[in-house]
């Protein structure tokens, strides 16, 4: 039986205390003060550092948006699109997601895949620049300045799924 009961999830990863890899927590706790979370048919989620444990938070959905920090060699902020299904057919991840453990989302995907139906993915990914070197909860300003863009996208795929 799954753990959600939505059909369509938004999934936030990160660690608060590894600094910008916060950053999908934080779009968590923005999307909390808006109208998306009064939707019956939407769960919104702070998914933790996405590890395996992920595969439930999948299992029973139609389509899950997964929020996290990504390095991708573009200026901290800047958000991308990414379908789960280009991250599951690419020989080679054009964009590393960032975990603090040793499992990317691509690699819960693959295993995923294996395991169990996948929903419709899709990966709301905000570049950080570079990983978090010690522990801290701040998230850079430039960074941050994501989060707002990241709800506009979210906020599209949620009300085109429902």
């Amino acid at each position: 039986m799954p753990i959600l009961h939505a059909p369509v999830r938004i999934l936030g990863c990160g660690s608060p205390l590894m600094g910008n890899d916060g950053v999908g927590l934080k779009v968590i706790e923005a999307l909390h003060r808006t109208e998306l979370k009064d939707l019956k048919d939407l769960d919104i989620v702070d998914a933790g550092v996405c590890g395996l444990d992920l595969l439930n938070l999948l299992e029973g959905a139609r389509k899950v948006i997964i929020v996290d920090a990504i390095l991708a060699d573009n200026p901290p902020g800047t958000v991308h699109r990414i379908e789960g299904k280009d991250l599951l057919e690419g020989g080679t991840e054009l964009h590393p997601l960032v975990s603090i453990h040793d499992l990317t989302i691509t690699d819960v995907l693959k295993i995923g895949e294996q395991v169990q139906s996948l929903p419709e993915v899709v990966v709301i990914g905000i570049e950080i620049g570079s990983p978090a070197s010690e522990f801290t909860q701040e998230i850079s300003p430039d960074v941050l300045n994501g989060v707002d863009k990241s709800i506009l996208l979210i906020k599209e795929e949620v009300y085109s799924s429902l």
